[in-house]
């Protein structure tokens, strides 16, 4: 079967599987099974795939179909313009969360220490690590299946992170002059809201309680001991709950200093 042929096959059957993005889709399953980026297969709609390639492909389509996320079967994502390894064990990190990454790059004081609990797959980490490499970084996880995706990554990308297995602040010592999290912030019974392709997530990396802030809130009530005066933390969550995180985060002595759709930036207060 040729390329160009495939894609429209597989397309047709994303597009009856009511899949939005099943053209987009069946191109990068093309390119995954290829081995070639969704630029080389578009200029090559007449390279022919051989059988177990096409065997291949109808399996990832047939999976695809039945709303299988497309990350879970390439197993790549890109975030910050880095491809991450992302297995069904982490949370796949998501465009608005690239945010996070911008403000702790430009607020992150030089030659400082930054912290990023419950990194998961480390995207953020790594990509603040890749652009800030005066930063000295560490990051959290409480499972070791999401450190063992972070430390693959961290490989890949040849950035250096300290890595430390912890719920929350429990194995954490000392002082940051950042920190950035994304902790689960979805209420309890959201998950009949979710698209079928966000229900295969990893349920600890997605529910915070019945208002979705019950992580945010243990998470609060330790950060003073490990903020620096003056220091900056960025956090995310859904923005009908940025009063609420606000008004939590006050009583830390933190002041919003960003505001975006999803992602919040404050600093601790100075003395």
């Amino acid at each position: 079967m040729m390329t160009g042929q495939a894609i429209k096959n597989g397309a047709a059957t994303l597009h009856e599987a009511g899949i939005d993005s099943a053209q987009l889709d069946a191109e990068l399953l093309v390119a995954h099974v290829l081995g070639r980026d969704r630029a080389w297969i578009l200029a090559h709609d007449d390279h022919e795939l051989d059988d177990p390639q096409t065997d291949l492909f109808h399996t990832l389509v047939a999976r695809r179909a039945n709303r299988e996320p497309l990350v879970h079967l390439t197993g790549t994502r890109e975030f910050y313009g880095l491809d991450m390894l992302i297995t069904p064990d982490v949370l796949t990190p998501r465009v608005e969360t690239e945010q996070m990454v911008e403000w702790a790059i430009k607020y992150a004081p030089q030659n400082s220490r930054l912290i990023d609990i419950g990194t998961g797959s480390g995207a953020i980490a790594v990509a603040i690590a890749r652009l800030r490499p005066d930063l000295t970084v560490t990051a959290t996880d409480i499972s070791e299946r999401e450190l063992s995706v972070a430390r693959q990554n961290i490989g890949q990308h040849k950035v250096k992170i300290e890595l430390l297995q912890s719920d929350l602040w429990s194995n954490v010592d000392g002082q940051f002059k950042t920190i950035v999290t994304n902790l689960p912030y979805l209420r309890d019974d959201a998950k009949t809201e979710l698209m079928p392709e966000v229900q295969r997530e990893p349920s600890v990396a997605l529910f915070g309680g019945s208002d979705g802030l019950d992580l945010y809130r243990r998470f609060l009530h330790d950060l003073p001991a490990h903020l620096a005066p003056g220091g900056y933390l960025f956090t995310e969550c859904d923005p009908w709950q940025h009063a609420d995180l606000i008004s939590e985060a006050a009583k830390f002595g933190l002041t919003p200093v960003e505001q975006g759709y999803f992602i919040l930036g404050f600093q601790l207060r100075a003395g």
